[in-house]
Order: structure tokens, then sequence, then C-alpha cells
């Protein structure tokens, strides 16, 4: 990678970005200064919140709710408890939607409306003038259709004829009027408003509750166009930035402090280029995954707000204005060219595709080997491997000091060997001791009831298996012929997998198991209890005989035991491993005995390639629908009818799918970038696809194999992580993904 140093990024770029005051109207002013009140500095956020018939408003402390026309208090100078504010006069069942391209805004009724008749002539195609009277804008739309997808083809054409700043708005399909706002406390008294905008301001030291979440600043509540009760935050830009990045880069699972930088600043350049985008609904931004996810004061944590505190105003630019800053959760190994993906999109040099990884002299750097004790397989006379368990009974101290591949777990167990497991794991687990004559063990079953007795598991096999169960559960003979507790006790651990069948299906239940055949059932029963206590964490780096690991909001640095057991994890399952490569990003098990020291350690799914994101747990996925699946979705948005072909025309740089030709009985179509996978219903569009065919060659089903979740386009969100964990810092990390690109600030204007 080349050296962040060496470019534009170390010079700060001032930009005056914003044209002018965003607040048209007198009530906005109000709300404004009521937020600045609350602690608010510009600029501000509005943040559309989830809406509903009804709301409910708490806080902490108490709070106000203020009409902003007026300024005034409505009801009651101030509410102490719950306060529902619900639609008054609403639609009773729900009111559609319908999208249109909205092509342009003009602060002149006049001008709007020649410009409608203009393009509605031109393009053949209904077109509407809506007034947005807190903006005094008129608003130029065109089209109309029940879904986003169905607009395509009318973008497209409108994009060849010269016009950009296209989106699509959603609008209701019904006209709702008359709807206001009415107060409701928890003594189910009610206060008719008759208004429809308020705005619930809190203490001094306090923050409002929207339906459970608390939000700094004050919210604002308004009917929106489908006649609904919508909350709107109104928020200082970095206090939602506290609320969006660990919403976005969750600081318990992804804990590097670089990467979430770099989260903050690509979150504080998308809000920045895209406030005002709902701007004729009264907010700027929504809190859903459509912009950027949102959870209030409530998701802040003390690792993001670092990562935002650190980086407050910066955000990303090209030749002195926000870039367009999409980010993906993971890209499966390679990010995608923009205009790749979303085809509205001009070639934009900043959103490249680029490989997710690093340099092979970099990788070399980040391996390092851990040294453990040298194990024997140990298996049962089923021939599983039972090395595990084996080795966590053995580090816990339950099976004492066993030698190691003697072949003693071999033998049949006796009866106070197995109490003097059982009496170490009760102990461990917190459990009853046993007492008591040690039960028989000459069968398998008399050694079920024995497991079962001595570590209270008995009333489980009374009260959770009915007697029609155990038949069904077991599918053996020779079982129907044991007492009723063994076939009990033998139908529970078979029914929770922790004893298992031979190859012919059947348990051998008059047979003496062996010591090895109980150790599953053992570990089973303890890991329920968490006698172990095994931890779980990923790695922020190795040392010879140390290794760093981050769990939970912090990072630890442990000591390995002289002759740890140590676990890698290949087709799926736990090997034993003499020496163990571990990566920074690896995720682990793993047990600390004397001293503090590991004692024992595991790779933990999932374990992917060399990639930055390879621990993300979609890296990697597979899906397989039917014909009938398929069909229904493909023909919700195009309608082809019967479905007879998916054929890849295109592929990108990173290898996803741009160009799709879907094929039916009733006509075909091609679906370029974004809509391949939304048209499919799929995570990526980084895939394979396979079609299978019946005799009479119709699909019978399509199987997807692919790689990553989200767009793919920008930043990588694990992948950040993973560069991060290997060092890079988050100026490196944004240098990589939004390639030539700069650090610029927000400037100093208000809204």
């Amino acid at each position: 990678m080349r050296s962040i140093a060496r470019t534009s990024w170390i010079v700060l770029v001032l930009l005056g970005v914003a044209a002018g005051s965003l607040l048209a109207s007198d009530a906005d002013r109000v709300i404004a200064d009521l937020a600045r009140a609350a602690g608010q500095r510009e600029p501000q956020m509005r943040i559309g919140l989830e809406p509903g018939n009804a709301v409910e408003l708490s806080s902490s402390k108490s709070f106000r709710v203020v009409d902003p026309e007026t300024g005034k208090a409505v009801w009651k100078p101030k509410f102490q408890e719950t306060l529902r504010v619900v639609a008054d006069g609403g639609p009773r069942g729900k009111v559609g939607s319908v999208f249109r391209v909205q092509v342009g805004a003009y602060g002149n009724e006049a001008a709007a409306e020649r410009e409608r008749e203009r393009l509605g002539r031109e393009f053949g195609v209904p077109a509407v003038l809506r007034h947005d009277v807190d903006r005094k804008m008129w608003r130029v739309r065109l089209g109309r259709q029940t879904d986003r997808v169905a607009l395509n083809p009318l973008m497209e054409r409108l994009r060849k004829s010269g016009m950009a700043d296209l989106w699509i708005a959603e609008e209701p399909a019904a006209e709702v009027s008359g709807v206001r706002l009415r107060l409701v406390d928890v003594s189910y008294e009610s206060s008719a408003t008759g208004v429809s905008r308020l705005v619930a301001v809190p203490a001094s030291g306090g923050r409002i509750e929207v339906n459970g979440t608390a939000y700094r600043g004050v919210v604002e509540l308004r009917i929106d166009g489908f006649g609904r009760v919508r909350p709107i935050n109104w928020v200082e830009m970095e206090n939602y930035l506290l609320g969006v990045v660990p919403r976005e880069l969750g600081p318990e699972v992804w804990p590097q402090l670089e990467a979430l930088k770099a989260q903050a600043v690509a979150a504080r350049t998308y809000a920045w280029r895209n406030r005002g985008q709902f701007a004729e609904d009264g907010y700027d931004l929504c809190a859903t995954p459509r912009c950027q996810v949102y959870g209030g004061a409530t998701a802040e944590h003390p690792l993001s707000d670092r990562a935002v505190l650190a980086t407050r105003g910066e955000i990303v630019v090209w030749n002195g204005r926000p870039i367009v800053a999409y980010y993906t959760a993971t890209c499966g190994g390679h990010t995608e060219d923009g205009q790749n993906i979303f085809t509205e999109e001009s070639n934009r040099p900043y959103l490249k595709g680029v490989p997710c990884r690093a340099e092979n002299d970099a990788l070399e750097t980040l391996r390092a080997t851990l040294k453990g004790r040298a194990i024997v397989p140990v298996t049962d006379e089923v021939g599983a491997d039972v090395t595990r368990e084996w080795a966590l009974l053995t580090v816990a101290g339950v099976l004492g000091e066993s030698p190691d591949g003697d072949g003693s777990l071999a033998q049949p167990i006796r009866p106070e060997t197995l109490r003097s497991w059982t009496t170490r794991l009760a102990e461990l687990a917190g459990l009853p001791r046993p007492d008591g004559v040690a039960g028989s063990v000459d069968t398998l079953g008399q050694a079920a009831a024995t497991l079962v007795a001595d570590l209270g598991w008995e009333e489980r096999s009374r009260v959770l298996l009915s007697g029609a169960d155990v038949p069904a559960l077991l599918r053996d003979e020779q079982a129907n012929g044991l007492p009723e507790a063994e076939r009990r006790a033998l139908a529970y651990l078979a029914w929770t997998e922790a004893i298992r069948p031979f190859p012919d299906g059947s348990y051998h239940v008059t047979r003496a198991p062996s010591a090895a055949s109980l150790l599953p059932a053992l570990v089973q029963i303890a890991e329920t209890y968490r006698a172990f206590d095994l931890r779980k964490g990923t790695v922020s780096g190795v040392g010879q005989h140390s290794v760093r690991i981050v769990r939970g909001k912090g990072e630890v640095r442990l000591n390995l035991a002289p002759e740890p057991f140590l676990f890698a994890r290949k087709a799926g399952r736990p090997v034993p491993a003499r020496e163990l490569e571990i990566w920074p990003g690896d995720r682990v098990r793993y047990r600390t005995g004397s001293g503090g020291r590991i004692d024992l350690l595991e790779i933990a799914p999932p374990v992917k390639g060399a990639s930055d994101d390879r621990s993300a747990a979609v890296y990697s996925w597979e899906e397989r629908k039917t014909r009938r699946e398929l069909q229904a979705s493909i023909n919700r948005r195009v309608s082809v009818g019967r479905l007879q072909d998916l054929r890849v025309l295109e592929r990108g740089v990173s290898g996803r799918v741009i160009e799709l030709e879907v094929k039916g009985s009733r006509s075909s179509t091609t679906v370029h970038g974004f809509d391949v996978r939304r048209l499919l219903g799929l995570r990526e569009s980084l895939m394979v696809i396979e079609v299978q065919r019946d005799s009479a060659g119709e699909i019978e089903a399509v199987v997807f194999a692919g790689k990553g979740w989200g767009h793919g386009v920008g930043l990588c969100q694990v992948g950040a992580y993973g560069m991060a964990v290997r060092g890079a810092s988050y100026k490196e990390i944004l240098g990589h993904y939004y390639s030539g690109a700069a650090l610029g600030k927000i400037g100093k204007t208000g809204r």
C-alpha cells in the first residue's frame, strides 16, 4: 500500500459546503433553538425515526412538550411519566406507497409548472407538482409506480437525456388530511392538540426516550404524509455519529479504534453530503440501513465515542467536495467499481474496486506459530474423535493425570472412575456432589443412568421426555428391554447428541461402554453450566509465548502455559495441533489455568482466507432457491412469467455479477448492478449461479454460492477492521478504499 503520509491526506481542507440555512420556517428555527438550549451545537442533523400510529415518550427526568409555532408548552407544564403521542383522525388501514422520479425543485411555481408540462410531454409519463410549504419549494416529479425497481427504465432515459441529481421519492398512494396529534398520559387522560407538529424537550441533564430508546437533543413529533406520527431527533452532527458508528461497526465485535475512526469519517461524510435528502418530509436522513443505522444515545459505546471524538469534523473529499461515501458490510475479498453497482453514478475515480487484503510480504509479518503439547488423537469405539473432549476434561482436572495415548480410555469404564469424574465435574459446575454408592456401568444403559443421576439430569429425562418420545429417539430394539430409568437416560443423552450411535444405527446398549465414549456427554453437561470457563475473543497480536486478545470492551495480554493444548480448525471441526499458526483477526476460544496462563486454545469459526474481511460470519455463503421461490421474487418486480433461465452477461473487476439476463415464458429482461441482488433476494452479487434442471429441462432450483454481504462498493467495514488489526491507521484505511481522495473538514457554517 502507498504511504498516506506522502499524499494529500496530510492536508486538511476547510470546506464551506453549506449554501445557506436549510431552516425555512419559523417553527424550524424554534426547534433548532430548543436543541441548542439542550446542548446541541451546529451543525445540527434531523434524523427521521421509525413512524407509527402512536409513539411513547419518556425521560429519566421530566420533559416538556412544546408547540413550535408558539414556543409554548402544550397541555401540562411538564411530564414526569410516559406520554403517548397518537395520530388523531388518521386512516384506519395502511396507506400504500407510490414512487416517482424527482427531477428538480424550484422556488417559483410558474417555472416549476412549465417544466412539469414540458417533461410530461417529452417523456410521455405522468408528471406532477408537489408544493413543500415549509421549504417554500415546488418539486417536479415524473412517473408513477408501486415499486422502486419499476422506475429504473425511466431513470435511465432521464439520465441519457443529460439530467443529473435524480432520485426516487416515495409518496402516499392516497391523500391523507386532517390528522392531528393527541397526547395521552398514563392515566388515559388525553388532550387533542389540534396541531400536526410538537417537540419534546428534556429537562437539564435528561434525554428523551422514544419507544424506549434514548436520544440526545430534542425530538420533534409530526404527522407525515401517510397520517402517522413521525419522531424526528434534532441532534448535533457529532452526537448523531455517536449513535451511528457502534450500530454500523459494533465495537464489541470489531474492537479496533482505527477501524472505528475510518467508519466515523465515512459516516460523517455520508451525512454531510446527504443532509436534506428527506427535506420535504421534515428531516435530513432516516435512521435505518436505507441511510445509516442510528441507535441514539442508547447505542453509544466508549470505544466508538473515542473514534468520533478523535476525528471530529473530518470528512473525505474529492476536488474540494464531500465524496459519495458508500460503505459495505463485508466485500468478500475485493470491492467493486461504483458505477458497476450503482449505474446512476458517473465514473467516480475514488470508487474503484480494490483488493481487500495485504501484500504478501505484509502478510508474512502477521503470522505467528504457537507451540503446544504433542497429542496422540483419542477416539472412541465408534471411531469418533474425542481428543478435544479429552483435552478439556484434562486441563479442568476432571480426568486427573490420564497418560497420553496409552489406550486406557479405550477400556471399559469402571464405576469408581466415572464417580470420580462426575464428582469433580459437579464441583466445577456448582452442582450438588453425587452421593451414595456409585452405580453399575456394565452396560451403556447403566452408564447413561449413572451419569444423569450423578449430575442431576434425572429430572430432565423425566420432565422433558414423554414416554412416547423414547422409542422415536433411540430407534434401537435392544433398548426396548432396558429398565425405564436407563431407557430415559439414554434417550435424553441421545436427543442432545451427547452419546452417538454405532455406524449400524444401534447403540449396543448391552455392551460395556469405553471411558472415551462417555467423554462427549461429560463435556456437553459441563458446557451447559460453563464449567470450563471457556472464553471467546479476537486475536490482536501474537508474541513468542503470549497472545493479545480483544474481549468485549477491552484487550488482555495472556501468557501461554508451557505446553498448552492447541486446536486448529479444519473441515469444520477442531483438530489437535503441535504447532498452530495464528493470524491477527482470528477468533479463538481459550481457557486459563494456573497463574492465568492459557492452557487450551482453539481456533473458532469462521476460518476463511487471507483477506482483511475474512473474519466476517458471511464472508462466504451458499443459498438454494426453488424455481417457484425465485419466480415469485422476480415477478414481483419484472413480469417474465415462468422462469426459464438465468445467464450472467458481465462481471465486474471483483467478479460481481453486474449484468444478468432473466429469461421467462412471457418475456426476457436484463438487470444491472445493484438490482441483481435485489431482484434475486440475495446478500451479495459476488456469486456463482448454478441452475438445476429436471429431466424435462425445466428449472428445478438454483444454487447461489457467494461471498460478502452488501453492495460491495467503497469502504469494506470488516476489511477496515482487518486492516486495523494488522496496524493500519484510519487514514491508510480510507486512502485504500477511497482511492485518491483526501481528508477535509466540515465548514463552520450553520445548517
